[in-house]
């Protein structure tokens, strides 16, 4: 059998056997928090956490649109929805919440319900120019993962 050497055998001062215990206890104590801390961390970074989904309604691609002019659609999340988010020619113009009443898409996926029918969101959009731009439509979930759920383009007729 090996013979495990002690601080007392090699002579150490007793400060020093302290110090160093008492800085590899902290070390672990510290280790163990952190590894706890990332187990019971719900976010971006949980891989269990499914990135939102939804469907832009209107405009669809392609259509000749007001200088403001409505935005539409559905989202769904596993957690929940905490924002929508729409840009306009790489533009944050408006952001919103789900505001309107989608029965049809809580028929179609009821894990993702919450007990709520709202799922819809519509904002308005505005542009700066007539003519041709692209709109993105970003669904944002209570953990804060985001996805891009529509991209279309559109022709503003007007300003």
């Amino acid at each position: 059998m090996p013979t495990v050497m002690t601080s007392r055998d090699v002579n150490e001062p007793r400060s020093v056997t302290r110090r160093n215990r008492t800085a590899g206890v902290v070390l672990a104590v510290i280790a163990a928090v952190a590894l706890a801390a990332c187990e019971t961390h719900k976010g971006v970074n949980d891989p269990a956490n499914e990135l939102p989904f939804g469907a832009l309604d209107f405009p669809v691609q392609g259509a000749q649109v007001k200088a403001e002019a409505p935005v539409a659609g559905w989202v769904l999340d596993d957690r929940g929805v905490q924002q929508v988010r729409v840009y306009v020619d790489g533009h944050l113009i408006n952001t919103g919440g789900l505001t309107q009443e989608r029965p049809d898409v809580s028929k179609m996926f009821p894990q993702y319900s919450h007990g709520t029918h709202k799922h819809g969101f519509l904002m308005l959009m505005g542009f700066d120019a007539p003519g041709p731009h692209v709109i993105v439509i970003q669904a944002v979930d209570s953990d804060g993962a985001t996805r891009d759920i529509g991209v279309v383009n559109v022709v503003a007729i007007d300003k």
